[in-house]
């Protein structure tokens, strides 16, 4: 079992490379270790293209399989399991419950063709089983919740409608949903 005294997620000698073309592969993380312990906010801070991005998407499994090596001697350590050894479905199913990320760049992650609402129901349907009517009552919630005004209102809205912070906001009720 695992200890509350025992970090959140542990990294140790992460490595990630890419395979760039046929002959040439690029280290792009070389051997990050540190701990993220419970109930406490951790900064990775780094120069632009040092690696932070990368590392996170390492955490989350979501480092694209065709052309990134994670390397094997490395581990990523949640709730007594080793993420980087996880099979993709399981890894899915804790990226929909347990662990998620909010992009800096809402616009790049909220898809300007469905409402805000549609996308934060599709959350909730697909990790959480929700159908229409209860889906659509904790999305105007969640909404409440991250201090959206009017978000009876607001649900209907595409994101081209809301300003830069409430996108944001938006991708954080997509985190908690």
């Amino acid at each position: 079992g695992t200890a509350l005294s025992d970090p959140l997620v542990s990294v140790k000698n992460l490595r990630v490379s890419f395979h760039i073309d046929k002959g040439t592969i690029f280290e792009a993380v070389k051997g990050i270790s540190f701990d993220i312990p419970r109930n406490k906010t951790v900064a990775l801070v780094g120069e632009s293209g040092s690696g932070k991005s990368v590392t996170s998407l390492a955490i989350l499994g979501l480092l694209p399989p065709e052309n990134s090596i994670v390397d094997p001697a490395s581990e990523i350590v949640s709730e007594g399991k080793d993420l980087t050894k996880l099979d993709p479905t399981k890894l899915r199913e804790l990226r929909g419950a347990d662990i998620s990320m909010i992009f800096q760049e809402p616009m790049t992650s909220l898809n300007p063709v469905f409402t805000v609402g549609w996308q934060l129901e599709e959350v909730l349907r697909l990790h959480m089983g929700m159908s229409g009517r209860a889906a659509r009552k904790r999305a105007v919630d969640l909404l409440r919740e991250v201090g959206i005004p009017e978000p009876e209102r607001r649900i209907d809205s595409f994101p081209s409608q809301l300003s830069g912070g409430q996108q944001q906001r938006v991708m954080i009720a997509m985190a908690i949903a």
